[in-house]
């Protein structure tokens, strides 16, 4: 997309057709009897549906006019080939090939026997203690994705597991003092193995252990490292490698998911990249771009953000589970295609990313939900419901209430609220989309194909806008800048430190 392609004859039927959908009465479109079928698509236990998006055939038509003519779907089989589509970095993206059955890195066998030998009680601590409790020590993409699988499914099996991101003093003692050095792991992870958060956590539990285990204590099997810079690493230490064609954000499939390995077994990890490799199937393998779920996403979203000019994009899981999916979304979406700078390294004039938020639900109908209806903000949403294989025996019948809210919600962004006359404070003008997805269960396959759909939505986008997916030089230039700062805090040699920021820290430090 580039300022000449959103000033083309497309791009101007598609404003035209804004200004008519948003001056339409939108109940028509609930009334229609047949646009479930034209808006919705299943993949295995995965159903979507865009019906309360604010799109029609003529829109959807255009929309997938815009993808034939991008070759978004091109694009798609071009990264999975394992071609060079990270420039900046000179690097392609291979987080799909983690998800063959076929793979040839070895790395992840290697993980998961480890992962084995850890649940099995052959690798023990120094007393000969089995690990009741393992700490995944990382930050970002280190810890979002494990962290967010761990949290998700149930039946864990394995070591308890803990995950500690930032240099909190309070919340690392709080965990540190929780813990039996005999019987406990630490998984050091940090991809470039550079991250301060992460190196500063492990070299403050490294003198933790110590000063807690006799001296002729060998700590050897209580760290693993992984990283994509084994070299940084000491010799005597466990390290897992990953590669360095997989982005932090996309690494759960990597041997950063040892964590997930740990508390559930080989099986359920497995089981989560099969339902990823069925997603990536599903996405390479349809060329009708009306039939590919991962396109269709990202074209609604370029519907949203490029053509209704929404600001920000919801993720409202009606599962307590699925509480980390907003997060680990944020990052997935803000990260990638949070750009100003087109891949030609030119300046974009179009919008990119929106702002990705959200929460639980259905606490947010307690919370925020007041904005969403009544508030001045454009946004999207998408609604993602789960389903019980077993009904529930209370009156309450959680998952049906669970869904009838999601739908209800929906449908009162899509369509509003007409108030009786008198009463227009309760008016609700709607005109938001939004996509509900359904997983038929939540269980390690259906949440390896949600997460492998967004990770493919994020990619057709980043196509889309014209903008590199994989790198993130916005966040490297936020921790140069701390570096100096930091330096300047501990009477360190500094650079590029202003006045301005030096006055503020000098009165800081005198507080």
């Amino acid at each position: 997309m580039t300022e000449q392609s959103t000033n083309s004859e497309l791009w101007a039927e598609l404003r035209t057709h804004a200004r008519r959908i948003l001056n339409s009465d939108l109940n028509q479109f609930l009334d229609d009897a047949s646009r479930f079928t034209d808006c919705h698509l299943t993949v295995e236990k995965l159903l979507a549906d865009w019906s309360r998006q604010l799109v029609d055939r003529p829109i959807q038509e255009l929309l997938h006019q815009l993808a034939e003519s991008s070759r978004v779907h091109e694009f798609l089989q071009s990264m999975s080939r394992g071609d060079l589509v990270n420039a900046t970095e000179s690097r392609s993206a291979t987080h799909t090939e983690q998800r063959c059955s076929d793979s040839s890195d070895g790395s992840l066998q290697s993980m998961l026997c480890l992962a084995e030998e850890i649940r099995e009680g052959t690798r023990v601590g120094y007393s000969g203690k089995t690990f009741s409790d393992v700490v995944n020590v990382g930050i970002g993409g280190s810890h979002l994705g494990p962290e967010l699988v761990y949290r998700a499914l149930e039946q864990k099996r394995g070591p308890r597991i803990h995950f500690l991101t930032n240099l909190h003093p309070t919340v690392r003692s709080n965990l540190l003092d929780s813990l039996n050095p005999e019987s406990t792991l630490f998984i050091i992870a940090s991809k470039s193995y550079g991250t301060f958060e992460t190196i500063d956590n492990a070299r403050y539990i490294r003198q933790w252990m110590i000063e807690r285990v006799p001296p002729e204590a060998d700590l050897a099997n209580h760290f693993i490292y992984i990283t994509s810079n084994p070299e940084r690493v000491s010799n005597n230490e466990t390290v897992l490698e990953v590669p360095v064609s997989i982005g932090g954000r996309f690494s759960l499939w990597s041997a950063m998911g040892l964590s997930i390995a740990i508390a559930f077994g080989a099986d359920v990890y497995q089981e989560l990249h099969a339902g990823a490799r069925t997603m990536d199937l599903h996405v390479l393998e349809t060329r009708d771009v009306a039939r590919n779920l991962a396109i269709k996403l990202a074209l609604l979203a370029v519907w949203n953000t490029n053509v209704l000019n929404t600001e920000s994009h919801l993720i409202l899981p009606y599962d307590p589970r699925l509480q980390l999916l907003p997060p680990y979304l944020q990052q997935l979406e803000m990260e990638s295609n949070g750009k100003s700078v087109s891949k030609d390294g030119e300046p974009i004039s179009h919008q990119t990313c929106p702002i990705v938020w959200g929460g639980v639900e259905t606490d947010g109908q307690h919370a925020f939900h007041q904005l969403l209806h009544q508030g001045t903000r454009k946004y999207s949403a998408d609604i993602i419901v789960t389903r019980s294989e077993v009904s529930l025996d209370d009156d309450t019948n959680a998952d049906d209430w669970n869904l009838a809210n999601a739908v209800a919600q929906s449908t009162v962004m899509f369509a509003g609220f007409q108030a009786p006359s008198g009463q227009t404070f309760k008016n609700i003008s709607g005109r938001h989309g939004s996509t509900i997805f359904v997983l038929k269960e939540l269980n390690a396959f259906n949440l390896g194909a949600l997460i492998a759909l967004y990770e493919h939505k994020v990619a057709c986008l980043g196509h889309l806008w014209n903008v590199n997916s994989f790198d993130q030089w916005g966040v490297e230039a936020g921790k140069l800048l701390a570096d100096d700062v930091f330096g300047y805090l501990r009477r360190d040699q500094a650079k590029n430190v202003p006045p301005t920021t030096t006055h503020l820290l000098d009165k800081i430090s005198k507080m």
